[in-house]
């Protein structure tokens, strides 16, 4: 049986949807509630906030579509902007284009944040790449600072995000709103708590300002400080040592006697790639897995509930993608119960299917009751698209050998596996099978309730046909 959503419109992705009811985010904290990672601070952020993210006149386009990425890059920069633009990306897949838009927070000049400014170069960059070619059906822009685990470095922790589709940002432009007013009107817009102390969010402090909606996504990291910690606290000693050894399911395979095959795409989301492999599903009709990581659901609410809006199936990736097997009982059971609290704070949904990073999990893991409580969810053909292959090598990996009841795991970080989409959807239903969610594949035997025995006995990191290099 096929069961597909019904097919959307937008040339990009399903952002709203009449039918769906999801859950609103909570109003933003009192001032002060959270505090800023590094402490003292008075009215600039700390030095290691402010570190360089790159230098000056460094190289901002990504080099995905650079004529494009060359043009936004051009308007930009004859504005007079608040924040360094750090990187400007456009991806496309069968004639739709997404967009990514990278600033470093903080005013270039005097190093303050401010919301105001933040939210003025959003609603810049926003015109700059939807007035650029019509063809751009969405666009992410994100604020970023330095880690606090790599200060100075090149990794980068956002602190503000937007993401929106070129319809619902024509309606509320129509509307006449401009710079924070439009910015915070754009569906869940994510303010870091870091970003809520050392800016004002008080109108008499900053006379631009509004509160922020009740749309905004103002949490607290799970996976950070103290919230972190109350996580871990709050799972315990989390295992079951008894006598009696407990079963565990796990699906290897979904139901062979059903021409149905789950494509499950790990990582996500991923600003301007998630949208874009959204348009595609939206396209081709059809249904997808999304394995998605807590901490990158959280900097990209938007993107999580365009997933759950679609229509399709979201499972438990960890919150911060660590291996189950480097962990203790503990941070195991914090992982799993951080990445599902913010998936249902988003899309008020319980996942039931788990995917450990790369596959792997040991008896700790198998004793761990919320590991118990999902169903290990493995694979028949690895895409081993991580490292951005071409896209023949990718579509080739996907459809070797494929079978009914198959399961393919792909990645949502890289251009060439958003390109192969098509191409595997096409060949899959070329040879009659049909995407299907990993719920419409249970069968006798399917998903499989294994001992702690048999579940460590089966082959590390799923299947994959040896004839595929």
């Amino acid at each position: 049986m096929r069961l597909v959503p019904a097919f959307v419109i937008i040339a990009a992705v399903a952002t709203t949807n009449a039918a769906t009811v999801l859950p609103t985010v909570a109003d933003p904290p009192p001032p002060g509630e959270y505090p800023s990672h590094i402490q003292p601070h008075g009215d600039l952020p700390p030095a290691e906030l402010l570190a360089p993210l790159q230098d000056k006149d460094a190289w901002v386009l990504k080099g995905i579509c650079p004529v494009d990425e060359a043009t936004i890059a051009r308007k930009l920069r004859e504005l007079p902007l608040n924040q360094r633009l750090l990187r400007v990306a456009v991806g496309e897949v069968d004639g739709v284009k997404a967009a990514l838009l990278k600033f470093q927070a903080g005013h270039h000049l005097t190093g303050q944040f401010r919301l105001s400014e933040i939210e003025a170069d959003a609603a810049a960059a926003l015109d700059a790449a939807f007035s650029t070619d019509p063809a751009i059906a969405h666009v992410d822009v994100w604020s970023v600072v330095p880690s606090e685990a790599n200060a100075g470095g090149q990794s980068h922790r956002p602190v503000f995000s937007v993401g929106t589709d070129r319809q619902t940002y024509r309606l509320v432009t129509d509307s006449g709103k401009a710079d924070s007013d439009l910015v915070r009107t754009l569906g869940v817009v994510r303010y870091d708590p870091l970003i809520l102390d050392l800016a004002p969010n008080d109108p008499s402090r900053d006379p631009a300002l509004a509160p922020l909606p009740a749309s905004a996504y103002t949490k607290p990291r799970v996976g950070y400080g103290s919230p972190w910690q109350e996580t871990l606290d709050r799972n315990g000693s989390n295992v079951d040592s008894g006598l009696d050894e407990p079963t565990v399911q796990v699906m290897l395979h979904g139901d062979q006697r059903q021409r149905l095959v789950a494509i499950t795409i790990d990582d996500g989301p991923c600003p301007m790639l998630t949208p874009l492999i959204l348009a595609v599903l939206a396209k081709e009709q059809t249904v997808a897995n999304f394995f998605v990581v807590g901490e990158k659901a959280e900097q990209y609410p938007q993107l999580l509930r365009n997933i759950a809006q679609a229509g399709h199936l979201i499972g438990n990736h960890t919150y911060h993608h660590r291996q189950l097997s480097e962990l203790s009982d503990q941070e195991i059971a914090a992982e799993l119960d951080a990445c599902q609290t913010v998936v249902e704070r988003l899309t008020g949904q319980v996942m039931n299917y788990l995917r450990p990073p790369g596959g792997n999990y040991t008896e700790t893991a198998l004793r761990c009751p919320l590991v118990r409580s999902h169903i290990i969810t493995l694979w028949t053909h690895n895409a081993s698209d991580w490292g951005n292959p071409p896209v023949s090598r990718i579509v080739q990996r996907c459809l070797t050998n494929i079978q009914p009841g198959a399961i393919i795991l792909m990645h949502g970080g890289d251009i060439n596996s958003v390109r192969a989409l098509p191409l595997i959807i096409q060949g899959l239903r070329a040879r009659g099978l049909e995407p299907a969610l990993l719920s419409q594949m249970h069968g006798t035997g399917t998903p499989q309730t294994l001992t702690l025995k048999g579940a460590l006995s089966v082959p590390l990191n799923g299947w994959q046909p040896d004839d595929v290099k």
